[in-house]
């Protein structure tokens, strides 16, 4: 209820929320996967099978996609919690440690960000990845097991690989039930790999993530780490970076997790994109790059107590803590409800009403427009980002219709609202104003040059 809540307030993190609703939206309708929200293919960036169920849904019933992905991820993150407790009950913990299993991973700030931050296949994919460790440590039935072994290697290559881990972990008690995960999650991680390097994009987020190494790809990282390490460790020294592990950590009773630290390994796949890369904003705890600790630390936690029985005497004691410390100090994305939202809904409103037409808006407008062929999140394509996360070349043409803060045009505040501001007043004419925000449309052929760019990844500053 929260995210979608938070969807209607137009306080949802835009970005991969309209690049999934977008692309699915296309895909669902005719279109490729090309988003002009990034110019990548989805099959290249942000590439998840998982999301692509989702397609049937689009082309039925498009407006329910992204309210239907946002209920889906709530209900995997649920999952976690319920995964935890069959664990909690299968090695015997006693019921003040099973309540402090569910305090964490229901209340916890971990498991509300994981929920309602953004939709992202990681947030997808942590309750499959939950269910395919417990379900291999109760020894359940394997004629459904690989379900979940297979939902969540489908999430991204990443998490086919966590999969994978899982597998390595439960194969000496489990080797039916390892040899599956195993199966599983190394074919679908070999597979999204080989598609990965032989049908490469220009524009992936990985180049950014890793562009204090020069390198626009995986296949280049290995080189780059063993011709300049000292470089490639540079992120490694990053005190934001560890003040999230150490929130994550405290948010899971610290020292239960440490008694099976092993379990903690099949997060290493995606949480080593903020580790190790020089993406500031990754560092933050609550963004998706995190989220994967939500099942592998509630795992560690349950089999932690179950090895220290004199901790379970103060689990409870100590989930309370971990949970009061996490909604303390992890930055949480609220509803803005003091914030007057007429104008955005009224932008938003206006645009969906032209469904055809090609838009670039600001951030929040984003998730409320993409289910269109054409949707870019400004500056875009006037001008590069502030912040841009991958190289783009531009739309093939510009957007028909732009929506900007009336601010932009008035007292451009940087390089990139000065471009945006030069392009509408030039090509451009003012239909509607709705409160802050202006509606420009385009009133002829626009010069190449004014809507095509570049937007090459740079290092940036550990934050």
């Amino acid at each position: 209820m929260v995210a979608l809540l938070r969807l209607a307030r137009f306080d949802m993190t835009a970005f991969d929320a309209g690049i999934f609703d977008n692309v699915l939206w296309r895909l669902g309708n005719g279109y490729n996967d090309v988003s002009d929200l990034t110019g990548s293919h989805h099959l290249s960036d942000h590439m998840s099978l998982l999301m692509l169920l989702a397609v049937p849904v689009y082309a039925l019933f498009p407006t329910l996609g992204l309210p239907l992905l946002i209920v889906a991820q709530a209900a995997s993150v649920a999952l976690v919690a319920l995964a935890a407790w069959l664990l909690a009950d299968h090695v015997g913990l006693d019921d003040r440690s099973r309540q402090a299993v569910l305090l964490v991973t229901t209340v916890g700030a971990g498991a509300y960000n994981a929920a309602t931050i953004d939709i992202h296949e990681v947030g997808l994919a942590v309750g499959p990845l939950a269910m395919t460790a417990v379900l291999a440590l109760r020894g359940s039935s394997l004629r459904t097991y690989w379900i979940w072994a297979v939902l969540a290697a489908m999430a991204r290559v990443d998490i086919a690989v966590s999969v994978l881990i899982i597998g390595l972990l439960v194969r000496s008690d489990r080797p039916a039930h390892g040899r599956v995960a195993i199966t599983v999650g190394g074919v679908t991680a070999v597979a999204m790999a080989i598609w990965l390097v032989v049908n490469p994009w220009d524009g992936t987020s990985f180049g950014f993530h890793f562009a204090h190494l020069g390198i626009d790809s995986a296949v280049q990282l290995p080189g780059a780490v063993l011709s300049d390490p000292l470089t490639a460790l540079e992120p490694l020294f990053d005190v934001t970076m560890w003040g999230t592990v150490a929130i994550w950590l405290v948010g899971f009773m610290l020292f239960a997790p440490l008694g099976a630290a092993r379990w903690v390994l099949p997060a290493l796949p995606t949480v080593i994109i903020p580790v190790l890369g020089s993406w500031p904003q990754a560092d933050e705890p609550h963004l998706h790059y995190w989220h994967v600790l939500l099942p592998m630390l509630a795992v560690a936690m349950v089999l932690g107590l179950a090895r220290y029985p004199a901790l379970q005497k103060r689990a409870f004691y100590l989930a309370i803590f971990g949970v009061a410390v996490t909604w303390l100090f992890m930055p949480i994305f609220k509803p803005s409800f003091g914030q007057d939202l007429t104008d955005a809904r009224a932008v938003a409103a206006y645009i969906q009403a032209r469904t055809e037409v090609s838009v670039a808006v600001p951030p929040a407008i984003v998730p409320h427009v993409s289910r269109r062929p054409s949707v870019m999140q400004l500056p875009t394509p006037f001008a590069c980002p502030t912040s841009p996360i991958a190289s783009f070349t531009g739309p093939d043409r510009p957007p028909d219709l732009v929506a900007v803060p009336t601010d932009v045009i008035a007292q451009p505040a940087n390089p990139a609202a000065a471009e945006v501001a030069d392009t509408l007043v030039g090509y451009y004419e003012r239909v509607e104003v709705f409160g802050d925000l202006e509606v420009w449309e385009r009133r002829g052929d626009v010069p190449t040059a004014a809507y095509e760019l570049v937007c090459t990844a740079e290092a940036s500053e550990n934050s």
